[in-house]
């Protein structure tokens, strides 16, 4: 259970999935996800978006959304990739606190809870898994984009591409730029130069068990390193400061 904000009114939470291709685990991720919620006292609704997807994913979720009133399900018309799918889901996110995790059941949705608690110190959570299950090349990459916001920025990301809760005024406030799945890093760098206060939290982090991983894919790897490039650019050369939500990569269109 977690507190409520004050008697008469819960704290707001919006649990996002993005997913493509997840027949054998979404239904499991968004059950498990609305079981933990049901009970906890928050205020609470449950996206998945389907970004094109062509194994049954996208009538799954409507039925699931048909079955449970807290879930909503979006499209994306075509297959979009994880940045724009994340994207819009925060977009479309309705409640002040925004959670985004995946429906592959590599993290439990009960990790939240603990995120929540310190919500009131704290303005973007990143969970830090506590172990990866990558091989070698996924393992070098994961480190070096660690590294490099460290590096080129003086910030912390911890784990970017790992689960995490935002308050929505970031979301609402903080524009993103990026092509890549970087955008989650480049979020927490662009936060932080605003003086957004951002915690790191351990997490269990479970091997895939069905489905495909495609993080590590060479496009994604180049088109990460060239936002990495253009956000130096921008920060350190530029003095280019991105900070409101407009129709561009913080406002994808919604799409039916």
């Amino acid at each position: 259970m977690v507190d409520e904000v004050s008697d008469s009114q819960p704290l707001g939470l919006s649990v996002c999935f993005p997913a493509f291709n997840e027949i054998q685990n979404i239904q499991g991720a968004i059950e498990e996800a609305h079981g933990l919620l049901f009970n906890s006292g928050l205020d609470f609704e449950v996206l998945v978006c389907d970004d094109g997807s062509t194994d049954g994913t996208g009538a799954l979720i409507d039925q699931l959304a048909q079955t449970y009133a807290h879930v909503r399900a979006l499209h994306n018309i075509r297959n979009s990739g994880i940045r724009y799918t994340s994207e819009r889901l925060y977009h479309e996110a309705s409640k002040d606190w925004v959670f985004l995790n995946s429906v592959d059941r590599q993290w439990d949705t009960a990790v939240v809870f603990d995120f929540l608690k310190v919500s009131d110190r704290f303005d973007i959570v990143v969970g830090v898994r506590t172990a990866k299950h990558y091989g070698l090349l996924r393992s070098l990459i994961s480190w070096g984009f660690n590294f490099l916001p460290r590096l080129l920025f003086g910030v912390r990301t911890g784990d970017a591409g790992s689960v995490k809760l935002v308050r929505r005024e970031v979301l609402e406030r903080v524009a993103v730029t990026s092509i890549s799945p970087f955008s989650e890093a480049e979020r927490i760098v662009r936060a932080a130069t605003l003086g957004y206060r951002i915690a790191f939290i351990p997490v269990a982090f479970r091997p895939r068990t069905a489905g495909i991983a495609r993080g590590a894919r060479p496009s994604l790897v180049r088109d990460a390193l060239w936002d990495v490039a253009r956000l130096w650019w921008e920060l350190k050369i530029a003095g280019r400061h991105s900070t409101s939500r407009v129709n561009g990569a913080n406002n994808p269109e919604k799409m039916a």
